[in-house]
């Protein structure tokens, strides 16, 4: 979320997430994960970071997948949402490599040390509550063919959105 500067009119980030100022939910990132045997739908989760911040919401996004997909070696993310990125970053005593694309696809690809690759649709920040819940719930529907970009447009996230 952004907040004005007094007396400049500058938007600054405040790392705020707009459903946790609601009291919609609780510290942490905002994650559903689903994970199964047969991984038939196009994603395998769906994330919704607070901010732009790299190096908060990558870790925070380590931390909500631990104990799921342990270790996470690498993750993979959209230069254009992220802008400038770490190679790597240490989380947790660990070591995880930081690789951006300039695809602009809404996706983070996140790696295992198992090399095991799973892909999750990134909600961004300044999503509404209502339209981020349906569009993580699209993407977690084992059936769903539709790409991310399709999906924000599709339950409301991307109108109004600006892309940094």
């Amino acid at each position: 979320m952004a907040d004005v500067e007094p007396g400049t009119g500058a938007r600054r980030d405040t790392g705020a997430h707009p459903a946790a100022e609601a009291g919609r939910f609780g510290p942490g990132p905002v994650l559903r994960l689903e994970i199964t045997e047969h991984r038939d739908g196009l994603f395998d989760g769906a994330w919704w970071p607070y901010s732009h911040r790299v190096n908060i919401e990558i870790p925070r996004l380590i931390g909500g997948l631990a104990g799921h997909w342990d270790p996470v070696t690498r993750i993979g993310v959209d230069l254009e949402t992220w802008g400038t990125l770490p190679t790597r970053l240490m989380v947790d005593g660990r070591v995880v490599r930081i690789d951006g694309y300039p695809v602009a696809d809404d996706t983070a690809l996140v790696t295992r040390a198992d090399r095991a690759l799973f892909s999750l649709l990134v909600v961004p920040p300044e999503a509404a509550p209502e339209a981020a819940v349906a569009a993580m719930a699209r993407a977690l529907d084992p059936g769903n063919t539709a790409a991310a970009g399709t999906i924000l447009n599709e339950t409301g996230v991307r109108p109004g959105h600006r892309r940094r």
